[in-house]
């Protein structure tokens, strides 16, 4: 959130910035002549309106209105029609949000992308076609939190029936392949930059202990795959009407096919704004702040400035339980090729089980190598390195000893 922020500011900008108490004091130590506005839930149109409200603030005084957190997009999109600064932006919030929309606006613009239906109960279950294996989640999750391969109908109605989020979910057709992280700049509908990278292991086999890693690829080695998949992003964000900004997009590559996943109009989690800079001398928070005001992209070729080093960001994992040692931002930093990381745990603090979600991680870290190779097999080692150097032990119970 604070790179997003840090990017207005340095546009020049006024920034007032609503806040959940957990996050004011680091702000306001960050920013601090920046305006803040305290609300429960930053989610919540009717708190923000409030919140306004109660600092004496006119929504209609705003020149732009934005975020640049995932389930901040919507909100900001309806106070900004709200204020008359954008028209149509709350329909494309949903169109990016909402998974459903999103395939089926996609697919109406000839993109070739998953078939799937929204189911809300046994009934709908029960009336699914024997199509599986499927992939069953949330309409408007993120991270693979309670995303799941599902390869019978019994466990379908399994899954509806115990998983602890509410209805309804997507039910959609398992789509085989490896795959991609997309992202870029669009201004006008077209696709002015773009970065493509491999992940490591697809994001939903985290579940099994997947790695959480993906590889920036030198777009002169791969010339067509990065050729299409402009024409596919370009489609796409067409069919969703994001024409200006930043956008993340998930894609498969099937039989040499590129086959549409998901898109957010944000900045790419994990470190890929790191990445992309690093790769490609492309600052994506800053090309989004130029998409919200409404200015030019910068000036000169997008991707004029990375280096020749390959680039990819990975997730740090550690086993769960109550933290007792970490290694140290140094330690980590002395692995080979390691140029960026950020832990998240310390000693006495909690590591959750990272198998729920890709979001869940000790830390992050960025890596670099000759070729793409080379930074996996890097990533690998580093992974491996640091699960086992941390130290926790099993958290104590609720119910006590």
């Amino acid at each position: 959130m604070f790179r997003a922020v840090a990017a207005l500011h340095r546009s020049g900008v006024e920034v007032t910035c609503v806040l959940t108490p957990g996050d004011v004091e680091a702000a306001r130590r960050e920013f601090p002549n920046m305006r803040t506005v305290l609300v429960t839930d930053q989610t919540s149109v009717d708190q923000a309106l409030a919140g306004l409200t109660r600092n004496a603030l006119d929504l209609r005084d705003f020149d732009a209105v934005c975020s640049g957190l995932e389930f901040c997009l919507a909100t900001a999109a309806v106070l900004s029609d709200l204020a008359r600064i954008t028209d149509r932006a709350a329909f494309g919030a949903v169109a990016m949000r909402d998974k459903d929309v999103q395939k089926a606006l996609v697919r109406a613009a000839g993109v070739s992308t998953a078939q799937c239906v929204t189911v809300s109960g046994a009934a709908d279950v029960a009336a699914h076609p024997d199509r599986f294996p499927v992939v069953v989640k949330p309409l408007s999750g993120s991270g693979a939190l309670d995303t799941f391969r599902i390869d019978r109908r019994d466990d379908l109605a399994e899954y509806v029936r115990t998983t602890d989020t509410k209805g309804p979910w997507l039910v959609e057709e398992f789509i085989s392949g490896a795959e991609f992280q997309v992202d870029g700049v669009v201004r006008g509908g077209e696709v002015t930059f773009l970065s493509l990278g491999r992940y490591l292991e697809n994001i939903i086999d985290i579940h099994d202990g997947g790695l959480v890693g993906c590889i920036a690829l030198p777009p002169a080695l791969h010339a067509e795959l990065f050729e299409n998949a402009k024409v596919v992003a370009r489609d796409s964000l067409k069919a969703l009407e994001h024409v200006d900004g930043v956008f993340h997009m998930e894609v498969f590559v099937r039989d040499g096919e590129i086959v549409f996943g998901e898109c957010g109009a944000r900045v790419g989690g994990g470190r890929t704004d790191e990445v992309v800079e690093r790769s490609f001398g492309v600052n994506l928070h800053d090309e989004w702040v130029r998409g919200v005001l409404g200015r030019p992209a910068a000036p000169g070729a997008p991707g004029a400035g990375g280096t020749n080093a390959v680039h990819g960001d990975m997730h740090l994992y550690a086993p769960q339980g109550l933290v007792r040692e970490v290694p140290t931002r140094d330690e980590v930093l002395a692995r080979p090729g390691v140029v960026h990381v950020e832990l998240k745990i310390t000693p006495g603090g909690t590591m959750p089980d990272v198998t729920s979600a890709s979001y869940l991680h000790a830390g992050v870290a960025v890596i670099s190598g000759a070729d793409d190779r080379e930074v996996e097999s890097r990533m690998k080692e580093l992974s491996a390195w640091f699960a086992a150097s941390v130290v926790t032990e099993p958290s104590p119970s609720p119910d006590g000893p």
